[in-house]
């Protein structure tokens, strides 16, 4: 991994994220805003192209972790620091788990991917915010789930359009993207 650039990408992600994120966002549903993740397409994408796990986990946290310190609580509220990176590193453990068994280079299988990521990694997080809630956590779970749910599927439809983005800064990113490994082995 080359983890300055990554770093870097992460960072114009959470500002993109910020940006057109919030532009993209429907904000008028009657269960709550629903937008895309933009840093899962940026996990996702890593998490495909990674040689070895333990690159692929430790990108997962330092994207999810950029997600936990853009979304702080405001003045005076307490900012949790850890819950994305973990989800986030153990979600790329899933995707690195399943890459083989699916054709990567195909929309459908990095939608689908996409889309499970960033529910079970938002999901998580939303249930850990209800046990933990001072008050009515659980009385909003399920609006709250179903916002997780559009969402998701929000994300994995913008997957295949950000892997074709990304896919020429794949060598900026990844030191020795999977492909060229398994073609330096061939000869």
């Amino acid at each position: 991994m080359r983890w300055v650039p990554l770093i870097i990408f992460a960072y114009l992600f959470a500002l993109l994220q910020a940006t057109l994120g919030k532009i993209l966002t429907l904000d008028r549903l009657p269960i709550g805003p629903v937008g895309p993740d933009v840093l899962v397409l940026l996990a996702v994408f890593v998490a495909l192209n990674v040689r070895h796990l333990a690159d692929g986990m430790i990108a997962g946290w330092i994207i999810g972790f950029v997600i936990d310190l853009t979304t702080g609580g405001s003045a005076g509220d307490v900012t949790r620091i850890g819950p994305m990176a973990i989800a986030y590193a153990l979600c790329v453990w899933m995707v690195f788990a399943v890459r083989e068994a699916m054709f990567r280079d195909r929309a459908g299988p990095q939608m689908i991917l996409a889309g499970v990521f960033c529910l079970a990694a938002h999901g998580a997080w939303v249930a850990v915010q209800s046990i933990f809630a001072s008050g009515a956590g659980w009385a909003s779970f399920g609006e709250l789930m179903l916002q997780v749910l559009l969402s998701a599927i929000y994300t994995a439809l913008l997957m295949p359009l950000m892997n074709f983005l990304l896919t020429p800064c794949r060598s900026m990113i990844i030191s020795t993207p999977l492909e060229q490994h398994r073609r330096g082995r061939r000869h």
